[in-house]
């Protein structure tokens, strides 16, 4: 596993692959594909997000990061015996273009936990349990989320979900910081869609723009396939039809902030 949070070039990963899949004895240093023709080995790219350039839409690579998309690309379309995993915050743009039924590159959205998030609760040794399935559609079954809000709880409220969530609304406490993060990621016309989605009591259909958006229809599509991306809306159905709406504790953000 590679942990890209310091942004190294691809020109060094490709190196310590190669160095650790390649016999030492070997003369001639082997291409990386040649590697995993040879071997079968997963190699995993954790935090990959930080690839991409904050304040520009998602997947947008740093300048000296571009070549990673060429990397992607010739690991999906190449024959080999071997498997390249990528997790991140936001889905890499080449990715569209990969993907498909018949593909052997695939995208898995990691979906809330559900009920099983009932596990970290009872670890972190909260009361009401008749309250914490609330909690849990709250910070949509995030675990991350569901854990700072748990320490949260156990700090000022003695552990007890009914005393939090007895509040007008929802006190985020560490979890702001966190949200504050992905906040300062997004683009300008991200930020002024996001603040325009929060706004709105009930998701809503992209054919809802009107004219005091303080941006154009066409920058409202491009933010919300941005956002999409990156995870920060919710896309329900309804009645056949697509409708967007932000995730309550991120709705809660930006509600605050602006």
């Amino acid at each position: 596993m590679a942990q890209l949070y310091q942004s190294p070039t691809l020109k060094s990963l490709k190196t310590h692959l190669i160095e650790f899949l390649s016999p030492p004895t070997e003369t001639k240093s082997p291409s990386l594909i040649d590697c995993l023709r040879s071997h079968r080995c997963l190699i995993i790219l954790d935090d990959f997000q930080e690839l991409f350039t904050s304040g520009e839409l998602a997947g947008t690579y740093q300048t000296d990061c571009q070549d990673y998309s060429k990397f992607i690309k010739e690991i999906a379309t190449t024959h080999h015996h071997s498997c390249l995993l990528i997790i991140s915050w936001e889905k890499p743009i080449e990715l569209a273009t990969l993907e498909g039924r018949k593909s052997l590159c695939h995208t898995l959205p990691i979906d809330g936990l559900g009920e099983s998030a009932k596990e970290i609760l009872t670890e972190m040794e909260l009361t009401d349990p008749d309250r914490w399935l609330e909690l849990i559609q709250l910070y949509s079954g995030n675990p991350l989320w569901l854990k700072i809000a748990a320490n949260t709880i156990q700090e000022l409220f003695d552990g007890s979900v009914a005393d939090f969530l007895s509040r007008e609304s929802p006190f985020l406490g560490d979890l702001e910081i966190l949200l504050q993060a992905h906040y300062q990621r997004l683009s300008l016309i991200e930020k002024q869609a996001i603040v325009w989605l929060g706004s709105q009591d009930i998701p809503v259909e992209l054919s809802a723009y009107t004219t005091d958006l303080p941006l154009s229809e066409y920058d409202l599509l491009k933010a919300v396939q941005s956002l999409l991306k990156r995870g920060l809306l919710e896309k329900v159905k309804e009645k056949g039809r697509s409708r967007f709406t932000l995730a309550p504790v991120i709705k809660e953000y930006v509600n605050n902030q602006f």
